[in-house]
């Protein structure tokens, strides 16, 4: 089992290694503020017997903070997704806790993920190995790191550096690193990798367009046009809870796209079913990546219409239901520069989601997301549904049920009455044919 633990701090903090306290399997630091990134790796024969039993059915495996998706052992080409909005992954800290076992150190740690502001569970059958990756945003902390039996760890702690023949979109860091239980003195280092995601120099806001109704349109204003680089296309990747779906169908209308500032549908996870209720629908959700169509000309401000529809949802005590859908990921998809190797980034990510569907050489630009003035500073978009007060429920039953059986009755009714009529003409046609 092994532990890495990396710390990058401004490059006008840092720490003296005079100032270290380096023990046996234990290292003491002072205060500095410092982003934290901790990744635990566990080949599969080292994990708890029900959690590797449970791996075993896996051939890939990525979990997030509100995304998880697998690669069913059989077909591996096949994606399944859930979906969930949550605050924290109740999924990934039982994870890391049945890894720790009774370590108490680290079951400590297991207990600071609260705090995380991003977390990750990645298992690959290829290796086979499972990650847990932990990332704390810039504070300042105190350094207190243990490491115990069987389990290597290396700490480092960095900031960022001019390694010689840094090019464009490199990312340089230098500084010290360690293992605890093996090193004597910190060592130092320095290296550099290309960033794979990028941040582009643009900013965008999703809404509903209101009024809403039973088809709403998410709008995704965007603050400028310009593609970062040559070659890119535009891209906005959608992840719906079941309660909302797009028509895959309207969506391969060229016209139609053209108007919202679309140029195409490139996936769409299925099945969707396009006339279920929510309340019946058992696939969590769905997924959509569509292809942006930038003007031509260069402008500050554009913006993009998602078509949508809504499910008829369960009755509610109010007459509402409120529906959140996450932000989406806005991006350009770009080649990448010509002898670039993502391999030696320590820190590169993979199986977002998204990437899937990209070739491995694809350069991502992020388009930063901004959250709705007046909100709660969360990247979700909010829309109210009205539905079936939960006190009309039942007299809507009843009424349906009445309905149906007056319908029924008038049915009946008309049949008896029309093979009346035809008795009483065809009894006629016969006493006239006998007078003559």
């Amino acid at each position: 089992m092994r532990e890495r633990i990396t710390l990058i701090h401004s490059p006008e903090e840092g720490v003296d290694p005079a100032e270290l306290v380096l023990e046996p399997a234990r290292l003491k630091a002072p205060a500095i503020g410092a982003a934290r990134e901790d990744r635990l790796t566990a080949a599969l024969d080292e994990l708890p017997s029900h959690v590797s039993l449970l791996l075993q059915d896996f051939q890939t495996l990525h979990a997030f903070t509100s995304v998880a998706s697998k690669n069913n052992k059989n077909t591996p080409r096949d994606a399944h997704y859930f979906y969930q909005i949550l605050d924290h992954s109740h999924l990934i800290l039982k994870a890391y806790a049945d890894i720790c076992g009774d370590d108490e150190e680290c079951r400590a740690r297991a207990r600071e993920l609260n705090d995380a502001s991003s977390l990750e569970f990645a298992y690959d059958a290829e290796k086979p190995v499972a990650k847990i990756t932990a990332f704390w945003p810039l504070e300042e902390r105190t350094l207190d790191i243990t490491s115990s039996d069987g389990r290597r760890t290396e700490v480092g702690i960095m900031a960022r550096g001019s390694p010689p023949s840094m090019e464009e979109h490199d990312i340089g860091l230098g500084g010290i690193t360690l293992v605890l239980g093996d090193s004597k003195r910190p060592s130092p280092t320095l290296f550099k990798f290309a960033e794979r995601h990028r941040s582009a120099e643009q900013l965008f806001q999703a809404t509903f367009t209101q009024p809403t109704g039973l088809h709403p349109a998410i709008r995704i204003s965007l603050s400028g046009s310009q593609a970062p680089a040559e070659d890119c296309r535009s891209y906005a990747f959608l992840t719906l809870p079941k309660t909302i779906f797009a028509d895959r169908y309207q969506l391969h209308d060229n016209l139609f796209m053209a108007s919202k500032n679309l140029t195409a549908l490139r996936h769409a996870s299925l099945p969707v079913d396009l006339e279920a209720p929510a309340y019946t629908t058992e696939t969590w959700g769905s997924n959509i990546l569509v292809e942006l169509a930038p003007p031509s000309t260069t402008q500050e401000e554009w913006a993009v219409e998602v078509p949508l529809h809504l499910r008829y949802l369960e009755p509610s005590a109010t007459g509402e239901r409120d529906i959140h859908v996450a932000y989406p990921v806005v991006f350009w998809a770009c080649p990448v520069e010509q002898g670039t190797n993502f391999a030696i980034n320590p820190f590169d990510k993979v199986g977002l989601g998204y990437d899937d569907l990209f070739d491995d050489d694809t350069v991502y630009w992020h388009v930063t997301p901004q959250p709705a003035s007046g909100g709660d500073g969360r990247l979700v978009t909010s829309i109210t549904v009205p539905v079936v007060d939960e006190k009309a429920a039942s007299w809507v039953g009843v009424g349906t049920a009445v309905v149906v059986g007056l319908g029924f009755l008038w049915v009946l009714w008309q049949l008896v009455r029309a093979q009346t009529n035809s008795d009483q003409e065809a009894r006629a046609a016969k006493v006239e044919k006998k007078s003559r």
